[in-house]
């Protein structure tokens, strides 16, 4: 698991160099766990060595891996997070700065690539059987 962390970031940039690795698994139970490797500093009685945080995935961030999975684009992935919040047509336009019939657009094709036909259903297949699978 350490190798999986300390692989997930190429040392690339000074930010790679100092930044802290970490990885998004999902855990036997269907829940998403992130888990982060930390660098410590060595001291006069040890060498530096790794710390492994595992804490539960933020609903944000599993949603984001699951558009990306159905290859939803950038934009896409917008429209989707304003309709799991609930927001309107109309209201996604307003956020976005584009027309309604654009927002129709996305949806339609969010609705294709997802397989599903209303936004309840987006949002169940999305949100609550990603997020909170085995709970409803």
């Amino acid at each position: 698991m350490l190798g999986a962390l300390k692989s997930s970031l190429r040392p690339e940039t000074d930010r790679d160099l100092n930044g802290s690795p970490y990885l998004r698994v999902r855990a036997r139970s269907g829940r998403w766990l992130t888990l982060q490797a930390l660098r410590t500093d060595a001291t006069h009685t040890r060498p530096a060595g790794w710390v492994v945080i595992i804490a539960p995935s933020l609903p944000k961030e599993v949603l984001r891996l699951s558009a990306i999975g159905y290859g939803l684009s950038p934009r896409e992935q917008e429209v989707v997070d304003l309709v799991v919040r609930g927001a309107s047509t109309k209201q996604i336009a307003q956020v976005l700065y584009i027309s309604e019939y654009t927002v129709k657009d996305h949806v339609k094709n969010i609705f294709g690539k997802v397989g599903v036909r209303g936004r309840r259903a987006l949002v169940k297949q999305l949100y609550l059987d990603t997020i909170l699978p085995h709970t409803f």
